[in-house]
């Protein structure tokens, strides 16, 4: 995984849970650097894994509700870093969202060629309705969950978001989201 996404989840625990937390998680987290993490760096999935499992034992939060708590976090922080963005996909959530492969993950790979990205496809996509189906191996798709739920609150707009896994490992997973009027 990119160390971006890392740095932020730091940066997010050290801001709302305190430093004595964040150093707590990171000692029994044990991973491959020892909490050290840069933005450019690149780093096993397993160390996110193990910082969240960390930090739900010592917050008492399920790692579900970590992982969507930091994916709306971290969707502000990546949509302030690339303000470039196409107008076409800043309309509202739902062109946002559709944009992800083929314009807004195409812009990740130019920053960082090696970056190993879940794939977003639209099985569906009117005013109303979106159906947008998450594969990954890393299996975050409550981070993927968050992130959606970011988008919606960056927009201003709510939607009803229903998550159905498609694959018991939870590689694939089908989010439904009804836009509210």
């Amino acid at each position: 995984m990119k160390g971006i996404v890392f740095v932020h989840l730091l940066e997010m625990v050290e801001n709302e849970f305190g430093e004595l937390l964040l150093e707590s998680a990171i000692d029994q987290a044990e991973t491959s650097t020892q909490g050290v993490f840069t933005s450019a760096g690149t780093y096993p999935a397993e160390d996110m894994l193990k910082l969240v499992g960390s930090l739900s034992e010592l917050t008492q939060l399920p790692p579900s509700a970590l992982y969507q708590h930091y994916g709306k976090y971290l969707f502000s922080k990546l949509f302030a870093s690339y303000p470039l963005f196409p107008s076409e996909v800043l309309n509202n959530a739902f062109s946002f969202l559709a944009s992800i492969n083929d314009v807004i993950h195409v812009e990740v790979h130019k920053l960082y060629p090696d970056a190993e990205l879940p794939r977003f496809i639209t099985q569906h996509h009117d005013d109303k309705k979106m159906i947008l189906e998450y594969s990954s191996s890393r299996r975050m798709s409550d981070l993927a969950l968050g992130l959606i739920q970011g988008c919606f609150q960056h927009f201003k707009e709510e939607a009803e978001i229903q998550v159905v896994p498609l694959q018991e490992d939870g590689t694939i997973v089908q989010f439904t989201l009804i836009r509210k009027p």
